[in-house]
């Protein structure tokens, strides 16, 4: 990589593939019959609902709500140190088993030496920290629910890429019937579980070679992480146990979207979305395999395939209760992980210095907490039955 003292950051593209803008996206009409035997999530009676896909392989797309702005000039509670829902996911943090990971410090973050070309996120306290976060912010999304699957009798069950391993935890928690199994690349899961639970360090992109399968598989927050999602959907499905059995996945859109036009197309948060994609499409980790999922579900040989779509607004900007308390956790978010979520990839990829990330993050935290930006991301509720 050339010293990045000479390289100036990166010239964002004269297109604009990571915005859109003008209006909600349109959905595909109907080709096929609606498949039978489908449980759908619950959904507002003017929600749009589309299938696609044959009758075998049926898609069913719930769309997200459009979303009206709140234009009071109150100012919204933000989060602080002190705050007591903070204060508790801190607590669920625990301390890394050093022993078992090789670190490596760069521009005064931590990451896993043995998974430098595989990861690009820290993988230290504070990042682990944001990640139990993120996860009570899926949780809200799915209406203070783990999963929406219409899953039954589960023997065993598979969390892919399990970070801080708080999902397969809670989940563990609920189903003590389970048998539950968490995998992730770091071993940085606490040690106190439920008996019903088993932590596990493997690469779930290699060869699965579980000696049992499972009735539930669970992906969540994996865009930027797999490479190969195809093959992903192929071994998972080959390692669901019955035809009721469900892989679900949970995941961001990252292409940044404003239905009503006041998101500036020149900006710095639109101009991070640009230069995320251009890193990770180099990087080899693609951003934008979400809106795919169900097509390569159905792909993988699953059926009754439901994909609904939630909007993670940027900040509370939205009049809805739901949705302000929603873009609240999702500003939070993205504002403690916007730099960690660009440092290694822009500096590794693009030839930033640290210090030009660290500026232009600034910016885009700035662009984060205006009210006046209704911009928002589509979160996806994807699940498909083995079949």
């Amino acid at each position: 990589m050339a010293d990045s003292s000479e390289k100036k950051p990166t010239t964002a593209p004269d297109t604009n593939p990571a915005i859109t803008t003008g209006g909600p996206a349109k959905e595909p009409q109907a080709s096929s019959p609606s498949p039978t035997n489908t449980t759908l999530p619950p959904a507002r009676d003017d929600t749009p609902i589309t299938t696609t896909g044959t009758a075998a392989a049926a898609v069913v797309t719930i769309a997200a709500e459009e979303l009206q702005a709140d234009d009071s000039d109150e100012v919204d509670s933000v989060f602080d140190d002190g705050d007591s829902a903070i204060a508790s996911l801190h607590s669920s943090t625990t301390s890394l088993r050093d022993e078992l990971i090789l670190q490596v410090k760069e521009h005064g973050r931590q990451y896993q030496g043995y998974l430098e070309a595989k990861y690009v996120l820290p993988m230290d306290e504070q990042e682990l920290e944001r990640l139990d976060f993120q996860c009570h912010l899926v949780w809200l999304t799915l209406s203070k629910q783990h999963c929406t699957a219409p899953i039954q009798n589960i023997q065993r069950a598979l969390d892919v890429g399990c970070g801080t391993g708080i999902w397969a935890i809670e989940f563990a928690d609920e189903h003590p019937e389970a048998e539950v199994l968490g995998v992730d690349l770091a071993p940085v899961q606490p040690q106190c579980v439920p008996p019903n639970l088993i932590f596990e360090v493997d690469d779930l992109e290699q060869p699965w070679n579980f000696t049992q399968r499972f009735d539930y598989i669970h992906c969540q927050l994996m865009i930027g992480a797999f490479q190969d999602w195809p093959k992903f959907f192929r071994q998972s499905r080959e390692f669901l146990a019955r035809p009721d059995s469900y892989t679900e996945v949970h995941d961001i859109d990252f292409f940044i979207r404003c239905d009503d036009g006041s998101l500036p197309p020149d900006c710095a948060l639109v101009k991070w979305h640009e230069l995320m994609h251009e890193a990770a499409n180099k990087a080899g980790f693609p951003l934008d395999a979400i809106n795919k999922v169900p097509e390569m579900m159905a792909e993988a040989g699953y059926v009754d395939i439901v994909a609904r779509q939630v909007k993670w607004p940027i900040n509370t900007w939205p009049r809805d209760a739901k949705h302000k308390e929603l873009g609240k956790w999702a500003h939070e978010n993205f504002s403690w992980g916007c730099e960690s979520m660009s440092l290694a990839l822009f500096t590794r990829v693009l030839g930033w210095s640290a210090d030009e990330v660290r500026v232009f993050m600034a910016s885009v935290r700035n662009d984060l907490r205006n009210r006046k930006l209704h911009a928002y991301w589509n979160f996806w509720i994807v699940y498909g039955r083995r079949g």
